[in-house]
């Protein structure tokens, strides 16, 4: 059952404890909720799910239905014990700090191979790009909010916290290198320049 808890699961069973769906319905739910750009979704990974979901008896099909000249579409319904699986998830994502090993991290801690001009121009180009990500949200939320519940836009709200707060740090990393930041001895040819 520790296989079904995934980030995936959480947001079909969550679709599902709305209303019943067919998983189209669900995948372009997913995309007009931004929620494919905080869960992994690849080509029939959607379907997977569902399949998965269904074999362990947490969602079920509830009939089909068809509209207009569309294929018949399978309708899925939460059971009883979809929606104790989906507190369970909710409980531990929202109280479990996982180290989820992020490659940024990654790079951080190896960030003394480059000389220190290098690093500082990395870390204001990653500055930039997330810039450009949060006025991106900025404007996503902003068209989409209107009449929403809070409720609805908190990881959007939780991401632009985090990313407002990520391009601070990397701000002043990077001031603090150009100020002479202690840095070990690299190969003065490290400058980070692809040959």
């Amino acid at each position: 059952m520790r296989a079904l808890h995934t980030p995936l699961t959480l947001a079909v069973l969550t679709l599902l404890a709305e209303r019943p769906r067919h998983p189209y319905e669900m995948k372009i739910a997913i995309r007009e909720r931004h929620v494919d750009d905080v869960v992994k979704m690849r080509g029939g990974s959607l379907y997977d799910a569902i399949g998965r979901l269904e074999r362990a008896e947490l969602v079920r099909q509830l009939g089909t239905a068809r509209a207009g000249s569309r294929p018949e579409r399978t309708v899925y319904e939460i059971t009883e014990s979809g929606r104790a699986l989906l507190y369970e998830l909710l409980a531990e994502m929202l109280t479990e700090p996982v180290n989820e090993y992020p490659r940024f991290v990654a790079a951080l801690a190896h960030l003394p191979a480059l000389g220190p001009e290098a690093a500082a121009r990395l870390l204001r180009l990653r500055a930039q790009r997330l810039r450009e990500d949060y006025a991106d949200t900025a404007r996503m939320v902003a068209e989409h909010s209107s009449g929403v519940p809070r409720a609805v836009l908190l990881e959007a709200e939780f991401l632009q916290h985090q990313r407002a707060a990520e391009i601070d740090w990397l701000d002043g990393v990077a001031r603090d290198i150009d100020h002479g930041m202690s840095w070990p001895d690299v190969d003065p040819s490290s400058d980070g320049e692809k040959e």
